[in-house]
C-alpha cells in the first residue's frame, strides 16, 4: 500500500510537469463553483469532476484507485475517470457567457482576449504531454540509420531479420517494410503497447537491454572475460531466435586494435570463430553466420 501511495505522489508531480489540461479544469470547476447563479444540470458534470479530481490528486485516494484497477496501469490512467475536456469547454462557456451578460460586447471582447493570452502562455509553458523533440538531431539519426541499412541491404540482400540498436531499429522498418526486426519501437516506448497484453518475453527484453547498454559510458562491452562470455550468449541467442543481422555499435568496449589483430578479427575470435562473417559498416560491426 505505502508502494502505491508513493507512485501516486511521484505520478502526480510527473502528470502535471508532462501535461497541462489538469490545471484548466481545475480552474474551470473552482470558477464555476465560486460563481452566483446555478448551472443547472451541469451541475451535476462539475460536482463530479471536482471530486473525481480531488480523488486522483490525493495521494491516499489515488492509490486505492491503482489498486482498484489491479495495479496493472501506471497513475495517469486513473486520470480518464475526469472528464477534463468536457469540465474545460463548461468552464469556458459559462466564463465568456458571464463576461457577455455583465457588460455587453466591450468587457466580453477585453475579457476574451485576456483569457486567450492566459491560454497562449499555459500552453507555452509545456509541451502538453509531449517530449520535446530536436528536429535537426533526427534528421540527422534518420540519414546515419538510412546509410547503414543500405549498406545492409547490399550485403545481406532485401530480407532479413534484423536486431541492432535502437538509432537504428527505429528507422528501419519505414525504410523498407521487407526488413523484419526483433522487436520494434514498442520495446521502449510505452505508449505503442499500453493496451496490449501481448508483451514481449523475458529473453527478448534481455536482448534488448544488453544491445542499449553495450557502448554506455562505463560499459564492459567485451572488455572481461564475464562481458565476452555474456555477450556471447546473446548473440548465439539471437540467431537462435531467428536473427539473419546483427548490428553492433563500433565503439564497443574491450575491441581495440592492437599490432597483430584488426577489431574485426578480435570481435569474431570472443564470438563464434570461423562460423561468424564479420563485416564492418559506417560506424557498427555487421555479424551474420555463414
Amino acid at each position: 500500500m505505502w508502494e502505491s501511495v508513493q507512485k501516486a505522489w511521484v505520478g502526480w508531480q510527473s502528470f502535471t510537469d508532462g501535461g497541462k489540461l489538469v490545471v484548466p479544469a481545475l480552474a474551470a470547476v473552482a470558477y464555476m463553483v465560486m460563481r452566483k447563479g446555478r448551472l443547472g444540470p451541469a451541475g451535476r458534470l462539475v460536482r463530479y469532476g471536482g471530486i473525481a479530481a480531488v480523488l486522483c490528486i490525493c495521494p491516499v485516494t489515488a492509490a486505492l484507485l491503482m489498486l482498484y484497477q489491479t495495479a496493472f496501469y501506471d497513475y495517469p490512467w486513473i486520470w480518464s475517470m475526469v472528464p477534463l475536456t468536457a469540465l474545460i469547454a463548461l468552464g469556458g462557456t459559462v466564463f465568456l457567457t458571464d463576461q457577455w451578460k455583465k457588460g455587453g460586447w466591450r468587457t466580453f471582447l477585453y475579457n476574451t482576449v485576456l483569457t486567450l493570452l492566459c491560454v497562449g502562455v499555459l500552453m507555452l509553458c509545456g509541451g502538453l504531454g509531449e517530449s520535446r523533440v530536436n528536429a535537426a538531431e533526427q534528421r540527422r539519426e534518420r540519414v546515419r540509420a538510412e546509410a547503414v541499412l543500405a549498406e545492409a541491404r547490399v550485403v545481406c540482400g532485401e530480407e532479413f531479420c534484423l536486431w541492432a540498436p535502437r538509432e537504428i531499429l527505429e528507422y528501419a522498418r519505414t525504410q523498407d517494410g521487407k526488413i523484419s526486426l526483433l522487436y520494434g519501437r514498442d520495446m521502449w516506448d510505452a505508449a505503442l503497447h499500453a493496451y496490449s497484453y501481448d508483451m514481449y518475453s523475458e529473453e527478448t527484453e534481455a536482448l534488448y537491454l544488453w544491445m542499449e547498454h553495450l557502448s554506455d559510458y562505463g560499459a564492459e562491452g567485451f572488455g572481461t572475460k564475464e562481458s565476452a562470455a555474456e555477450g556471447r550468449e546473446c548473440v548465439r541467442r539471437a540467431f537462435a531466435m531467428g536473427v539473419d543481422v546483427i548490428l553492433l555499435p563500433e565503439d564497443v568496449p574491450g575491441l581495440d586494435e592492437t599490432e597483430h589483430k584488426t577489431e574485426e578479427e578480435i570481435l569474431q575470435a570472443l564470438l563464434f570463430g570461423e562460423d561468424l562473417e564479420i563485416i564492418r559498416l559506417e560506424g557498427y560491426f555487421l555479424l551474420r553466420m555463414r
